[in-house]
């Protein structure tokens, strides 16, 4: 009788067991380093997939960072082919619809990236500007620069493939990625900044700062993650990723 007590109980255990084993799942846009790329091996890198680590660390649960095309990350999130999105997503009117948000955990700033020597002018006009699809930048250029052309792509490596090629004139980027995964390049060596700093800070068109996204409904997890967020970086971790990353001093939080 007691045997079959056990076998009962562990039987209706199974489950809820299995359910705790199931690992959070995180999508990235693996085409933008330092903060999210695949290296040599094939496998995800970067600093927001190691934080992310850190963020399941922080909440003792298992997780698993997954590739996933820019433009399929919401899509893909609202379907529940995952729980989260870390790819350097900021917080904007228009994702707030469909999707909720974390805390901040860095603040974007952008700038316009151009052959040396190209002056930034008021409207750009007649020039082309390559951006990746469906972000603020996007945004921000097909607002504020009628007169030129914009090209777009899913691909945030292509912008930067136009203006060596020649067949864009700008790029308008995150400044950090535009640094340290272009300019810092032997691609990027003929290409400078040129123009201001533009921030959310300036302009809600930008966004209000790079956050977790979550389904609307899952509360309890943003939560979770509200606090592993400032876990991380009291504990010192966060700014030893960043230096692991050679972002210290580069991002605001």
């Amino acid at each position: 009788m007691k045997l079959k007590h056990l076998i009962l109980t562990a039987s209706l255990l199974a489950p809820f067991a299995s359910h705790a084993a199931e690992p959070l799942r995180i999508a990235t846009d693996a085409t933008y380093p330092p903060f999210e790329y695949v290296d040599a091996s094939g496998k995800v890198a970067g600093f927001e997939v190691d934080f992310a680590y850190a963020l399941c660390k922080a909440m003792a649960t298992p997780c698993e960072v997954v590739n996933q095309p820019w433009d399929g990350l919401i899509p893909g999130l609202q379907a529940k082919k995952y729980d989260a999105i870390m790819s350097s997503m900021n917080i904007t009117d228009k994702r707030r619809q469909v999707v909720d948000f974390s805390k901040v955990y860095y603040l974007m700033q952008n700038r316009f990236v151009a052959r040396k020597g190209t002056q930034l002018t008021a409207d750009l006009k007649d020039k082309v500007i390559a951006v990746q699809t469906g972000t603020p930048q996007d945004s921000y250029v097909t607002q504020y620069f009628k007169a030129a052309s914009v090209k777009r792509y899913v691909n945030a490596q292509d912008p930067m493939l136009e203006l060596t090629s020649g067949r864009a004139d700008f790029t308008f980027g995150n400044t950090v990625q535009l640094q340290k995964g272009f300019l810092d390049t032997a691609a990027g060596k003929a290409f400078a900044f040129t123009g201001p700093v533009f921030d959310g800070r300036k302009d809600k068109i930008l966004g209000e700062g790079v956050a977790v996204a979550l389904r609307k409904q899952d509360g309890e997890l943003k939560q979770r993650l509200n606090k592993a967020i400032d876990q991380v970086k009291a504990s010192g971790e966060y700014a030893a990723l960043l230096k692991k990353h050679q972002l210290d001093g580069l991002l605001e939080d």
